[in-house]
This record gives structure tokens, sequence and C-alpha cells, in this order.
């Protein structure tokens, strides 16, 4: 089966039971979809998003009006943006200093008295 872009579908059973997927990516293998309300990019594979077709695990909602999609494309580009450069950098997000660290040895005391 064809799936389009623009093309909605409502999750009714599952993990992701509740959520909608919005097709953003349709490629040859798998679908790239953008899950609301979680706002997160899903990658489905063409067989299971068959088979969650087929077993009323998913159903077809609607074909997106170009102004609302262009929001999700938005969203899901900008998700495959921070995915990228997650993986590129690999150094912790903590800031450290070098500098020795004051120990106070009067643990009653408040500080700046």
């Amino acid at each position: 089966m064809k799936y389009c872009k623009r093309d909605i579908y409502a999750v009714e059973t599952g993990d992701y039971v509740g959520q909608m997927f919005a097709i953003v990516d349709p490629r040859d293998n798998d679908i790239g979809c953008l899950a609301l309300p979680r706002m997160e990019n899903i990658e489905v594979p063409i067989e299971s998003f068959d088979t969650g077709r087929n077993n009323d695990i998913i159903k077809f909602v609607e074909r997106l009006p170009e102004n609302v999609y262009s929001v999700i494309e938005a969203q899901y580009k900008n998700n495959e943006d921070l995915n990228n450069r997650r993986q590129q950098l690999n150094t912790p997000n903590v800031s450290y200093s070098e500098s020795p660290v004051e120990e106070v040895t009067d643990s009653y005391r408040l500080p700046g008295k």
C-alpha cells in the first residue's frame, strides 16, 4: 500500500495507543512519522504499518491541510537536526572547575557569616 505525506493515523491499541502518527517521510523500507502529541520522530517499518492498518491497530484519520502539515514537517526536521547534533557531540553537558574546592569545616555555620 502506498503511504503519502500529510496522512495522519490514529493509534488505537498497543504501545502508542492514544497517539497520532503524521506521515512526514515515506521511504521504501520504513515510514518517518511525527508522533503526536509527544512530538517525537518515529520510524515505522512498512510491514508493521501494513499490519497495523490491516488489523485495526491504526486507522486513517485524514489528509492534513497544508498549513498544519508545514508545522508538523518543521518539527520533524527540527527533531532530526537535534538527534544528529546529539550523536555528533560526545562531550558531557557538565561544567567543571579545575580550581580546588574549599571545604567548610564548621557545618553549623550559616553561609556568609
